[in-house]
């Protein structure tokens, strides 16, 4: 039989294969979980992480927009998340104001703070990225019906050439994201500067809509290229370039379809939300599955 792209039947395998092996799967996504909840902790604890807060308008009269602010400005923000020390050399400040319902959301960033975002996020990269492979891995063998003994997990850290293709991968997808967003989040933002400038009503309305347009387009552009780390975990032999371009063909005629696979999945991710995360035990192996199912189903294209 032909394989055929149908999002329920795969979803359907996808889900069959993780009852099937329960034991291998939950393993995978419990080492997961937990060297995502110990990152978030660490980033949180060394100021790593953005955060926004929802602080009084009375207090914190700011209009809506990016400003540039003083250390005097950025120290008390930050020092409601316990991170004074890092706001003496300043920094940036997005507020989205109401001041009908005397709130204003802001997100800080010292220049402090910044500094330390980048250097926590390397060491999690560095941490996390080859577990992930191995967890793919891991996932692509069960499919084969020959899941591999846990330590198995690890081999992406064991052998170096593995450790540096996997961060190489997710560095090039890292930036084709970014670079991606960017440019998609460009009219909502435009709207938004233009907004608070002329204090104009309806372009700081406009910039909402914009947004969620430019949230879409851009992690469909992203959805293009990410096969190709599922394609690296299945042929760990493969080299960059043929890994990426390969997933380019793989796609081809079927772009449209595998975003809306992966949108199908959102529903899910917003029930792990109010489960704190525990739903991520089955969600990652059936999202992981579908999608290697998926490209499993749909054949190279030149």
């Amino acid at each position: 039989m032909r394989p055929t792209f149908s999002r329920r039947a795969l979803k359907q395998q996808a889900k069959q294969t993780f009852f099937r092996y329960l034991r291998p799967c939950l393993a995978a996504a419990c080492l997961l979980m937990l060297i995502s909840v110990l990152t978030q902790v660490f980033s949180q604890a060394t100021g790593g992480s953005v955060m926004g807060l929802l602080l009084r308008w009375e207090d914190y009269p700011m209009e809506t927009g990016l400003w540039v602010v003083s250390a005097d400005t950025m120290r008390p923000i930050l020092s409601i998340m316990g991170l004074e020390r890092l706001g003496g050399l300043g920094g940036v400040v997005f507020s989205l104001a109401s001041p009908e319902s005397g709130v204003v959301m802001v997100v800080p960033m010292g220049w402090l703070q910044l500094v330390n975002l980048v250097l926590v996020h390397v060491v999690v990269f560095l941490v996390t990225v080859p577990l992930q492979y191995g967890a793919l891995s891991q996932f692509h063998y069960v499919l084969l019906g020959q899941p591999r003994p846990f330590r198995a997990l690890l081999d992406w850290y064991l052998d170096l050439r593995l450790t540096a293709k996997a961060l190489a991968a997710q560095v090039l997808l890292a930036l084709w994201r970014g670079a991606t967003s960017a440019l998609c989040l460009l009219p909502s933002l435009a709207c938004l500067l233009a907004g608070t400038v002329m204090s104009s009503a309806p372009l700081l309305s406009l910039s909402f809509p914009l947004l969620l347009l430019g949230l879409g387009a851009g992690y469909f552009c992203y959805l293009q290229l990410l096969p190709a780390q599922y394609l690296l975990a299945q042929r760990p032999q493969l080299g960059l370039g043929d890994a990426f371009s390969r997933a380019w063909r793989r796609l081809k005629g079927q772009r449209f379809s595998y975003f809306l696979l992966d949108l199908s999945f959102l529903p899910w991710y917003i029930v792990s939300l109010f489960l704190w995360g525990i739903a991520d035990l089955f969600i990652l192996p059936y999202v992981s599955l579908t999608n290697l199912l998926c490209l499993d189903a749909l054949e190279d294209r030149v």
